[in-house]
């Protein structure tokens, strides 16, 4: 009996050594399995981390030779266009409009108070049969400037240009004084009388003028979309003030680029120097009343300096109005734009903004304490009331970069004429001649978006 007993407890224990050394090995079986599955997953993990690398630098490699390609594409279709614009440096602003396949009119009217002016056309896009139904919309120059400074950027850039491939009735005015309008019905040019005027008399005497012209002319009967660069927009806001009835029943929308109203933050040196040595004074009393005429010298003079001293070019512009000018402005199209300038002006269009400069008030000419009194009944000049305007629409537009129309001038505008605000942007990158000549056109994008949706109608 013991015999069998110690056997059966014998037979359990080898049973359970047997089982436990299975399982010890069915252990260390699963072990190394598990080993190797782990060393076939993370073969496995490397090889698809690689295979990704090797993707991303195949893409990385497509987008380098992607970037070579566009920068090449880019550097060779600027070129070209900069072969394209330097053509236009010696054309006049009817044979650059005619060479990109516009039509293009010319006009002469008679202002109220006798002065003879130019303005130009381009009646809607290179298909467009006749422009007379069409939105009529008009653009006005600068100081020192002409209608030229609208078609000088090519027709890719140039708003003139991008205005009339979108079928608008465009006019290219010019302000008495300029090259194209050195005539009147009783003064010589060479004369005193000839040249008493400042921006005041452009906003209640030529403007309107060209308003009725157009008007005349254009048979659509919608109200004339009203662009303003610097100057454009100076003349436009005093005349609105002084025939405020007049502009609310013809202008239905006023953009105003690089607006100059009051200049209290002025960043321009060259400005604030010749306000400050007088020159306005000294120049008066030599019995100069022209500045800065339009002359072939003059404007070889600037096209040769800009092509072979261009960063001294530049440095001069940023000194009167365009922090950094090289990276605003578009450099071909800024030798064409010195070709054609500087156009000619009164010096009393200066003296006016070194008063409102001394000033720091957009205030009326002042003629000295006793003409005052005569003209405007009291012995200093008013301030123009910006906050009267009433029911015009407007589109204030500036550029950070701009040491005339600085941003905190234009902010002060935009408070006084708030209501009337329907657009407001200072576009960063942007100076006062980048309007013109600027490198950037895509801020024009959402302005003239606006414009076609809601400003102009279709017209049968």
């Amino acid at each position: 009996m013991e015999s069998n007993t110690v056997e059966m407890i014998k037979c359990k224990n080898e049973r359970k050594e047997s089982t436990s050394s299975n399982n010890s090995t069915s252990t260390s079986s699963s072990i190394e399995e598990n080993q190797e599955k782990t060393k076939k997953r993370k073969y496995s993990d490397d090889k698809f981390n690689l295979f990704l690398s090797e993707i991303e630098e195949v893409e990385n490699s497509e987008k380098t030779f992607m970037q070579k390609f566009m920068n090449y594409f880019s550097k060779s279709k600027n070129v070209e266009r900069g072969k394209t614009l330097s053509l236009d440096e010696n054309r006049t602003i009817e044979e650059i409009i005619k060479s990109k396949g516009f039509k293009c009119e010319k006009h002469l009217i008679k202002t109220e108070d006798g002065y003879i002016l130019t303005l130009f056309r381009i009646p809607g896009n290179k298909n467009c049969p006749d422009g007379s139904r069409l939105q009529p919309i008009l653009l006005q120059h600068g100081v020192f400037d002409s209608s030229d400074c609208w078609v000088c950027n090519g027709e890719d850039h140039s708003i003139g240009f991008i205005l009339a491939n979108n079928n608008f009735d465009v006019w290219l005015s010019n302000t008495r004084g300029n090259k194209y309008c050195k005539k009147h019905d009783k003064y010589n040019n060479n004369s005193f009388e000839f040249w008493q005027f400042s921006f005041h008399d452009l906003g209640i005497y030529d403007i309107p003028a060209v308003i009725k012209y157009i008007n005349k002319v254009n048979k659509s009967g919608e109200k004339i979309i009203y662009f303003g660069h610097s100057q454009g927009t100076s003349l436009m806001f005093s005349g609105i003030v002084e025939k405020y009835e007049f502009y609310k029943n013809n202008i239905k929308l006023f953009v105003a680029l690089a607006p100059i109203t009051r200049l209290n933050n002025l960043g321009s040196i060259l400005l604030s120097i010749l306000s400050n040595i007088s020159i306005h004074k000294l120049m008066a009393n030599s019995e100069v009343y022209e500045l800065c005429p339009h002359s072939e010298g003059t404007s070889n003079f600037l096209n040769y300096m800009k092509k072979n001293a261009n960063r001294l070019t530049n440095f001069f512009i940023s000194l009167i109005s365009d922090t950094n000018s090289k990276e605003c402005n578009d450099q071909d199209s800024l030798s064409v734009y010195l070709k054609h300038y500087p156009c000619g002006t009164s010096l009393k269009c200066l003296m006016h903004y070194i008063q409102i400069i001394e000033e720091k008030k957009f205030i009326y000419y002042n003629y000295g304490k006793e003409a005052n009194y005569a003209i405007y009944h009291q012995t200093e000049p008013p301030e123009y009331d910006l906050k009267m305007i009433k029911d015009i629409p407007i589109m204030l537009i500036s550029g950070d970069k701009d040491k005339l129309s600085t941003p905190e001038d234009v902010r002060w505008l935009l408070n006084e004429i708030k209501s009337n605000v329907i657009y407001f942007n200072i576009v960063p990158n942007m100076g006062h001649i980048s309007f013109i000549c600027g490198k950037n056109i895509e801020w024009f994008k959402e302005p003239l978006d606006i414009i076609l949706e809601e400003y102009c109608p279709k017209i049968n």
